[in-house]
């Protein structure tokens, strides 16, 4: 994501569409999406946070390895943690957990810590950029799961721990099933990026 001169951070998925493959092949429910996206923020910016510093005092030739490293561990911990707190929710994760590591969001904020000095041409912390991509990446992620389970399914489920996922029936049938599929999700996503897109214009902001 670029830096714009005016201080605006643009959404990561509905303007630089990060992540949004493996965001649609788990976002078929509030509880998958929210902890999906959960766990992409936080690895960001405990990215963000360390990868400068550590830049600082690693060889040129190895700070490509070991960033991909640290990744690696944070999105290992997660996963950890995830199955702790809910079995089923990890078992829908599935693949998609360990792939936090080189999610779209974790490279992007790689690629942001490793340009020069902690302020970016904006005059804002780059550390705070990196934040404020993450808390939306995490509010698209939950705000996707949500449409797609109640338009889809009719229902929405919580992510709260434990093994049972508490289900709220919004409707007594499934207005639009098509939305569960991935294809569905695209379809979904492509209209609140048009949408996002849209109002982003009207305000005057420029997206890449």
């Amino acid at each position: 994501m670029s830096e714009g001169k005016d201080g605006f951070v643009p959404n990561p998925v509905l303007a630089g569409l990060v992540g949004i493959c493996p965001l649609i092949a788990v976002s078929r429910s509030l509880a998958e999406a929210t902890v999906y996206g959960l766990g992409a923020a936080l690895c960001s910016i405990v990215l963000g946070a360390v990868a400068p510093p550590l830049r600082s005092v690693i060889a040129d030739r190895l700070q490509a390895p070991a960033m991909l490293a640290l990744s690696s561990a944070l999105a290992l911990v997660y996963g950890f943690l995830t199955r702790i707190y809910s079995p089923t929710i990890a078992a829908g994760l599935w693949i998609y957990s360990p792939l936090l590591a080189v999610s779209g969001l974790s490279l992007s904020t790689l690629r942001r810590s490793s340009l020069p000095g902690r302020i970016g041409p904006d005059g804002q912390s780059r550390l705070g950029a990196v934040a404020f991509e993450a808390v939306m990446f995490l509010f698209s992620a939950a705000f996707i799961g949500a449409a797609r389970e109640i338009v889809g399914l009719g229902t929405l489920t919580l992510p709260v721990p434990g093994p049972d996922l508490p289900r709220l029936y919004v409707a007594d049938f499934a207005p639009l099933r098509i939305l569960v599929s991935t294809s569905g999700g695209f379809i979904l996503l492509g209209f609140v990026i048009a949408a996002y897109r849209t109002l982003a214009r009207v305000s005057g902001r420029k997206l890449p």
